[in-house]
């Protein structure tokens, strides 16, 4: 009884807990497209300021390199960090959309960057999953637990179990 009753509790715990996946994804993504969609808008502007005098961005960021000046040069350098972010954030935004919804999760933990999950956590409300992505991961978290706690209490409880003498019959 005891067994079947820590077995429940592990099943609803695993189904709570993996449950929110697909919601901490979706807002993951949400925060990705804003952070993608800001990080555009500086890369557009540097290019609409390099075209200006006639470079390509990767030109104009040569001439940042090239500079004596200390900040200048470290000027370059973050923008080039940003324009590097920009392309990466776009790359894993565009897998993010293309995955299938049920391995959406896969792809966040795959190109998971840190200062937007941070962001996305710090906002995070838990939420009640009603897709079919959600029902899924409801169902493979409550297995799951279900699953580990049935192994954790079956290897704990062993060695006090009583063993069942076996009656034998004999004929006389």
């Amino acid at each position: 009884m005891l067994k079947r009753i820590a077995c429940l509790a592990g099943a609803i715990i695993g189904g709570t807990t993996l449950s929110q996946a697909p919601e901490y994804t979706q807002q993951y993504s949400q925060r990705l497209a804003g952070a993608v969609d800001e990080l555009a808008t500086v890369v557009a502007q540097f290019d609409a300021d390099a075209a200006a005098f006639g470079l390509t961005r990767e030109e104009g960021l040569e001439r940042y390199d090239a500079s004596t000046d200390q900040f200048l040069a470290e000027r370059g350098m973050s923008m080039r960090g940003v324009v590097e972010r920009y392309e990466r954030l776009s790359e894993q935004l565009a897998q993010l959309r293309a995955a299938p919804p049920a391995t959406r999760v896969v792809e966040v933990a795959r190109y998971f960057d840190t200062d937007v999950g941070a962001a996305a956590l710090e906002d995070f409300r838990p939420a009640l999953p009603l897709t079919l992505e959600g029902l899924a991961y409801v169902l493979v978290g409550f297995l799951g637990g279900f699953a580990v706690l049935w192994v954790v209490v079956t290897l704990l409880s062993a060695p006090f179990r009583q063993r069942r003498s076996k009656v034998r019959i004999s004929r006389i």
